[in-house]
């Protein structure tokens, strides 16, 4: 006769397996809000307890009192209760939290069961999202606005005072490059994130010294001593239009803010395991506390400055996304007043 607990214990095996391999969280609690059961998931969503959950209450593992609150409207209703929570900490992890009492036995002493997903991720993306749609708002609207006034005031009658309409039309034709520009840069970020790049090996110094011998002119006639010092044999497995348009981007950028008399220099090394790129300029640097949000979309140190050189605000943030579909990475150092060093990686080809 095959004993009566085996079967039950390998139902229960079976449960504690199907509760650990689920991707949400989930506790079980009892009447006085203990933790008396965590599956695997559960045990790093709450930033408080990194050690073991079990035997504390709710509140101690979470450090959350909005949570514990829920859990007891819960165990008052004796119905599912559901809410979006943010746990206390500097990650700011955000849950989505659903609370019911375990059914069947006495009301009294009813467990809950706790089930939380982790939607931080989603609801950053979201915010992204909803200020990006914003941005490109905001910077469609002015150029339109500029032409529209323009156009009206040409039809109203500016149109036959010649010096009036040559410089209406020149700014006319002003803004609408630059609604080309913002249209070109929003294809182009909307490619890097959307596909993988389709990858070729080529030396990267000549395409480095065709992009510095493109830039000369400007650079001479904005006073910039614009060179670059690159190993000749120096090869990356890449895309090598991306590359360049990563190049062109982190040029421009520093002319932008170097005024004249100043130096900005291309280099490469050959690390262990990858190849770096910086783009260092003399130029006016970048305050601490724009540093964390250089490369974010439509961000700009200097508002004035970038829009009277036709910058987009993007231009950075293309960086970002070619450079990490790439594999690599994109960082900045900046000292305000004193300049700028921008460097790239690219892994080494296979």
């Amino acid at each position: 006769m095959i004993p009566l607990e085996n079967p039950l214990t390998s139902l229960q095996e079976e449960y504690a397996t199907v509760v650990d391999c689920c991707e949400a969280g989930i506790l079980i609690l009892d009447r006085e809000d203990v933790i008396v059961q965590a599956n695997l998931a559960a045990r790093p969503l709450f930033a408080n307890s990194l050690g073991r959950v079990l035997g504390k209450t709710l509140l101690q593992a979470t450090q959350s009192s909005e949570l514990a609150e829920l859990a007891q409207e819960a165990r008052t209703a004796r119905s599912l209760c559901r809410r979006e929570i943010r746990l206390p900490g500097a990650g700011g992890v955000i849950l989505r939290v659903a609370i019911a009492p375990v059914a069947g036995g006495d009301p009294d002493a009813s467990r809950l069961v706790l089930v939380a997903d982790d939607v931080t991720e989603l609801r950053r993306l979201e915010t992204i999202r909803r200020d990006f749609v914003a941005n490109v708002s905001h910077e469609l609207r002015t150029p339109l606005a500029s032409i529209r006034a323009m156009t009206e005031t040409l039809q109203d009658g500016a149109l036959q005072d010649p010096s009036v309409a040559y410089h209406f039309l020149a700014t006319i034709n002003n803004e609408a490059q630059r609604l080309t520009r913002i249209s070109e840069d929003l294809l182009i970020l909307s490619q890097a994130e959307s596909r993988q790049p389709e990858k070729a090996r080529f030396l990267l110094a000549g395409m480095i010294q065709e992009a510095v011998v493109r830039f000369q002119p400007q650079a001479e006639k904005a006073g910039i001593d614009l060179s670059a010092e690159l190993p000749t044999n120096l090869e990356v497995f890449a895309n090598h239009d991306q590359i360049e348009q990563v190049i062109v981007n982190l040029i421009d950028n520093t002319l932008k803010y170097t005024p004249s008399g100043g130096k900005a220099r291309i280099t490469a090394e050959d690390r262990a395991k990858q190849v770096a790129i910086h783009v260092s300029d003399t130029g006016i640097g970048i305050m601490p506390q724009d540093l964390p949000r250089i490369f974010e979309r439509f961000y700009r140190v200097d508002k004035a400055r970038s829009r009277q050189s036709g910058g987009t605000g993007l231009g950075l943030s293309i960086v970002k996304h070619i450079i990490e579909a790439h594999g690599g990475q994109v960082t900045v150092r900046s000292v305000y007043g004193q300049g700028s060093t921008f460097t790239f990686t690219l892994p080494h080809p296979q």
